[in-house]
């Protein structure tokens, strides 16, 4: 895991235990540390699995992705009505109602 991803991961964490300790302290009056560390714990491996989730699908996307050059970008766009593609989507195909 890149310093993005770690970065990620613990101010994810460290929010969560703060969010829970403030949640424990208004509710209860009293703060379980068990139950902060845990919930912390849990927020850290979500927050990390999500990262990893993301970035491999990034890099799954930008493998399979064809490469867009300057002699072929016109085809990887989409067709207009202007470039011989489709007529607009609110254009009657017949002009009846005019």
């Amino acid at each position: 895991m890149d310093r993005r991803g770690i970065a990620e991961v613990g101010g994810l964490s460290l929010a969560g235990g703060v969010l829970a300790i403030t949640a424990q302290q208004i509710i209860a009056s009293s703060i379980d540390w068990v139950l902060v560390v845990g919930l912390a714990a849990c927020v850290g491996i979500a927050a990390a699995a999500n990262y990893q989730a993301r970035t491999k699908h990034a890099a799954q996307v930008a493998t399979e992705a064809p490469a867009v050059t300057e002699d072929n970008y016109e085809q990887h766009g989409r067709p207009t009505a202007g470039d011989g593609g489709v007529p607009a989507d609110d254009a009657s195909a017949t002009n009846n109602d005019r």
